[in-house]
């Protein structure tokens, strides 16, 4: 089986009662098995968004499965989407 790295960018939804915690979100998601790494990057107007780079099994559902982990780690997680993806 291969691997591939696949570098997302992982945005928040931005609740009416101030700004998400995007150190807490991180920190979550960083003790993911697959995850290489994680940064917080700024986005727009004071907006962040969390750059993961995770390597997966190019089997089927693998990446969907990690992408629906992500997803369910807070309920402020609005969308992932794929930066770049490459087999090691």
């Amino acid at each position: 089986m291969g691997h591939v790295v696949v570098k997302y960018k992982v945005t928040l939804d931005q609740p009416e009662d101030g700004g998400p915690d995007y150190e807490a979100i991180a920190k979550v998601i960083s003790d993911f098995e697959e995850v290489q790494a994680v940064e917080i990057k700024p986005l727009a107007f004071g907006m962040m968004y969390i750059e993961v780079q995770a390597v997966l099994g190019e089997m089927e559902g693998v990446v969907d499965g990690f992408e629906d982990r992500v997803r369910a780690v807070d309920d402020l997680v609005g969308q992932i989407e794929a930066l770049e993806m490459g087999r090691l």
